[in-house]
């Protein structure tokens, strides 16, 4: 049997092909892909052609695979997206069995190795999903950059910018943050920041928002107070997502939630972690260090009722261990 993973994420999408041993045929990655920026008839070329590539560095036809399993951003968040990826995905590989999923399920997925509890993505945005083991599926958050997201990479740059601001025209007392962004933006006057930001992020861009994450990450490393704080409060936005998420499941009570998280936001480590583990604590759930990657999950995933959870595990080890090549 040969299982087919793909995680489609906002940055890059991530393809592996693996046979039931464990063996891995291909690892690899291209640009991202959106239905949302290039249309149908782009978004459906566009797949076609990065599986044409995988399989055909995999040696495989398509009928030669068992299940494939796509964890696609933007997956089911608008009225036609679920059928427009699935008509994408069923174009590319006609006949195959495919699963089509947000791509926060296959984050669960590799990081709880498909078992019950939560977890949780704070990358360019953030999203939560979880199973409870009785049929229950929810996910929380991932409302859009612009209307929430709260707790995301782009949510503590927008904040990092915001807290500047207020800094500049006295609604906060002016810390280190201050003079750290007047150095990064080249400027005299608090007032020509707003263009000098426009120029860092390309316009806004979402990814290079996100990325001005790293600045507040370095005022924390500082031991900047308000950059301290926002790291404080976007643990509490995103363990807000597991508090909804333990309230719409039914999990059995006589032991403690597992939630587990990935993402570039979690990448900063402590600032972070340390106050988002607190907050699960207190919610009663556990945190637990996600077992494997979003793309070792969906192959998981694709394999998911055909084989043990012993074999999916370690057939999630061998992806998450396999060296990966760019498009």
């Amino acid at each position: 049997m040969f299982f087919l993973g793909c995680d489609s994420g906002s940055s890059k999408i991530a393809f592996a092909v693996s046979d039931d041993a464990g063996h891995v045929l291909v690892k690899t990655e291209f640009p991202a892909i959106t239905l949302f920026r290039g249309g149908q008839d782009t978004y459906a070329a566009d797949m076609k052609r990065y599986l044409d590539t995988v399989l055909d560095r995999a040696g495989l036809r398509p009928d030669q695979i068992t299940c494939a399993a796509f964890g696609l951003t933007g997956y089911g968040e608008t009225v036609t997206s679920s059928e427009d990826m699935g008509s994408a995905v069923a174009a590319a590989l006609p006949g195959v069995r495919c699963i089509l999923a947000n791509d926060s399920v296959v984050g669960w997925s590799g990081a709880l190795q498909a078992s019950t509890g939560i977890h949780v993505v704070s990358g360019t945005g953030s999203i939560a999903y979880g199973e409870d083991g009785h049929g229950g599926a929810e996910r929380a958050g991932g409302w859009s950059l612009f209307y929430g997201d709260e707790g995301s990479c782009y949510w503590v740059g927008v904040q990092g910018i915001n807290a500047f601001y207020r800094q500049a025209d006295g609604r906060m007392e002016k810390t280190l943050l201050f003079d750290y962004f007047m150095d990064l933006f080249q400027v005299k006057d608090p007032l020509f920041a707003c263009g000098a930001f426009e120029d860092l992020t390309e316009g806004g861009s979402a990814d290079r928002v996100a990325a001005f994450q790293r600045h507040v990450l370095a005022l924390y490393q500082l031991g900047d107070p308000v950059a301290k704080n926002i790291y404080v409060r976007a643990a509490e936005q995103l363990s807000l997502l597991v508090s909804a998420l333990k309230n719409r499941l039914h999990f059995d009570g006589d032991r403690p939630v597992s939630v587990s998280w990935s993402g570039g936001l979690f990448k900063a480590g402590e600032c972070v972690l340390v106050p988002f583990s607190e907050k699960i604590r207190a919610l009663g759930c556990v945190p637990v260090q996600p077992a494997f990657g979003p793309l070792a999950g969906a192959v998981g995933y694709a394999a998911r009722n055909m084989l043990s959870p012993e074999d999916i595990s370690r057939l999630m080890h061998a992806v998450d261990s396999a060296e990966s090549h760019s498009g």
